[in-house]
């Protein structure tokens, strides 16, 4: 039986994780073009 609650939790906490990957990764990107 699957837990949808968990779930959905468990996306969640992906997309998060995700999210924030993505956000450094362009900050990054920005300081490596300043500096450049």
């Amino acid at each position: 039986m699957v837990n949808t609650r968990m779930d959905a939790d468990l996306s969640a906490a992906v997309q998060n994780a995700l999210q924030t990957l993505l956000l450094q990764i362009r900050a990054e990107i920005r300081e490596e073009f300043r500096t450049s």
